[in-house]
């Protein structure tokens, strides 16, 4: 071996430079792996590559090319991290597949990736022994500063448990997961059997003859048949979002109407369900099963959640999409109109196809069509919101594949946001979001305990509303119109301060709209109203000022009087649709004489237009 090695530095003559000249410290390079991946070759010089615990995976990619995370000793690199080419900042053809490392895998057979949104974490299932059987399990990697997947491991309970279970959806932010799995089925089956069985003990002691007590006990396994058949047969589909110590035990989605009836030929006692996803809003479940309006073995479908929190029966979404075969693993991206899904009945073998909503019905879709041959095998697929690889798996390996534009989803806008107290800590924070001009709710999620930190995916052409609120802190709006927008996949950053609600503190309410140089509230501005009338019905003793402020444009004493009438439109709101008493709600119109921010721009002008919703007493 250390004859190879001269050989191969002296081929590369001064290829190796002095330790006097090389940057110590973690660096990212980016070259050719040689001589069973123990030299690094790059631009400007070649680096020895220390043994360690990635030098055997290393080994099988001599020749590759492959950019490192190191850390860098004089011409000797230890490897941290790596990724394969084709990375991800180049250009690179449609539907190149590029594995992930398996130091992220642990070299389990992997299957299923399901990535967050935003690109920062993947979920996975993967395949261990556990008590001489094999089981699936759910592993997770977050990526590095540098863009790297760190190692990936197992997630601890309550996710894993000793049945199967899978993520089926990452919601944005990554604080919320959406998992298959069975989580209290057991111990709802055994509380049954005892309930059975004390009602069996009490019809033995209180029947008159034997023939009452088998008539009672026929009545009682045909109840334990039923009830029985409805645990085993509810969807196998649970929510789950972080805690400060960690993930909340999985609680059962509410979908009293769901059934599978498919099972494989070969083990009729099996339910096979083709698996799940949910849209980035939370409110749209798609499914593959076996129902009474299937056109093949499993059709997909889709159930829109109600008001109550209640997943409706679900829809088929028609002879279009479906086949006569099996048609699972359904995935719509996060511009709510681009699905992705498996099927084995329209080419030979498993493949994926995209199909686009057609108009706002969920059941319109176009002509499926097969994304490449190259995915010819692969049954599980998701994109996440930012960038242009997909996560797939073929023969337990994860792969990242190059989507060409034509089947890339709409743009979409990634809102990243922190919610905080005052004092700047932060809050586990319910985050809605909902359609200004149609009064309507759309999606939600929470904001992670430790860091405050959420995500939500806006699509374009509506106007939207979003808001951070918790138990006993004032609620915080912000705006984003998107009707007319050019579309381009955007991130915009906010923070959501939200104050306690508690005497002298205030909040703008800014999803507040008027006509222009008018008091006339607009449609658009009643959700907010009606949130805030919601927290003065929960708290009666609570008295509130409305201040309305304007920007300096036109007289002083137009400016006065607008500033007061706009206050008092809010104050008839409340009071006319809410029945707020007029003794807990004061006005007052400051006109411009308190701007926030400089009237000298159109921006500061808009900022200093502004109503004020202050707590005088509590």
């Amino acid at each position: 071996m250390a004859r190879i090695l001269i050989i191969i530095l002296l081929f590369f003559g001064n290829g190796l430079t002095s330790s006097q000249s090389v940057k110590n410290g973690i660096q990212v390079l980016e070259g050719d792996l040689l001589n069973t991946g123990h030299l690094l070759r790059t631009d400007k010089q070649v680096f020895r590559i220390s043994s360690g615990v990635l030098q055997e995976e290393l080994a099988y990619l001599a020749g590759k090319k492959i950019r490192m995370l190191c850390d860098v000793q004089a011409e000797t690199c230890n490897p941290i991290r790596y990724e394969m080419e084709p990375f991800e900042s180049g250009k690179t053809p449609d539907w190149t597949l590029k594995k992930i490392p398996r130091y992220v895998t642990g070299g389990l057979f992997s299957f299923n990736p399901q990535c967050t949104p935003d690109g920062k974490i993947l979920f996975w299932t993967a395949l261990v022994r556990e008590g001489g059987r094999s089981t699936q399990k759910i592993w997770a990697a977050k990526r590095d500063q540098y863009g790297f997947w760190m190692q990936g491991e197992q997630l601890p309970t309550p996710l894993n448990n000793k049945f199967p279970s899978a993520v089926i959806s990452a919601l944005p932010g990554g604080n919320e997961l959406f998992v298959f799995g069975n989580f209290g089925e057991e111990e709802m089956l055994d509380n049954l059997k005892r309930e059975m069985m004390y009602k069996s003990q009490i019809a033995s002691r209180e029947a008159q003859n034997p023939k009452e007590f088998h008539l009672v006990l026929t009545k009682l396994e045909s109840e334990f048949k039923e009830r029985t058949e409805k645990i085993q047969n509810r969807a196998p589909l649970y929510k789950t979002h972080k805690t400060e110590s960690g993930w909340s035990m999985p609680t059962p989605i509410n979908f009293p109407s769901f059934y599978n009836w498919y099972r494989k030929a070969d083990n009729p006692n099996q339910q096979v369900f083709g698996g799940s996803a949910l849209a980035t809003s939370g409110r749209t479940l798609l499914y593959s099963a076996q129902q009474k309006k299937n056109f093949g073995k499993l059709d997909l479908y889709v159930s829109l959640q109600n008001e109550s929190g209640v997943f409706e029966e679900g829809i088929n979404l028609g002879n279009t999409l479906n086949t006569v075969e099996e048609e699972m693993a359904p995935f719509l991206a996060p511009d709510d109109k681009t699905l992705y899904f498996s099927s084995s009945g329209r080419k030979e073998g498993i493949s994926i196809f995209i199909t686009r909503r057609l108009n706002d019905s969920l059941t319109a879709w176009s002509e499926p069509q097969e994304l490449s041959a190259n995915l010819r095998g692969v049954n599980f697929f998701s994109i996440p919101a930012v960038g242009n690889w997909a996560y797939v798996s073929r023969e337990g390996e994860l792969y990242m594949a190059a989507i060409p534009n034509h089947f890339q989803p709409d743009p979409v806008v990634v809102i990243k946001g922190k919610v905080v107290d005052e004092e700047g800590k932060p809050l586990s924070a319910f985050v809605q979001y909902e359609s200004l001009t149609r009064k309507k709710s759309i999606g939600s999620t929470v904001s992670d305990p430790n860091t405050g930190e959420f995500s939500i995916i806006l699509p374009y052409e509506e106007n939207y509303g979003f808001y951070g609120e918790k138990e006993g802190y004032l609620p915080v709006s912000q705006n984003l119109n998107l009707v007319g927008k050019e579309k381009e996949d955007k991130e915009k950053t906010v923070l959501l301060v939200l104050p306690k609600l508690k005497k002298g503190n205030q909040i703008v309410m800014n999803n507040l709209f008027f006509a222009f140089r008018s008091a006339e509230l607009t449609k658009e501005s009643e959700p907010e109203l009606d949130r805030l009338a919601g927290i003065l019905r929960k708290s009666a003793n609570l008295k509130i000022l409305i201040e309305g402020h304007t920007d300096n444009v036109g007289t002083k004493t137009a400016n006065q009087k607008l500033s007061l009438e706009r206050a008092n439109s809010v104050a008839n709101y409340l009071k006319s649709k809410h029945k707020i008493e007029e003794t807990r709600i004061a006005v007052v119109g400051f006109g411009p004489s308190t701007p926030i921010a400089d009237n000298q721009t159109e921006e500061g002008r808009g900022t200093n237009r502004r109503v004020v919703f202050k707590i005088s007493e509590e």
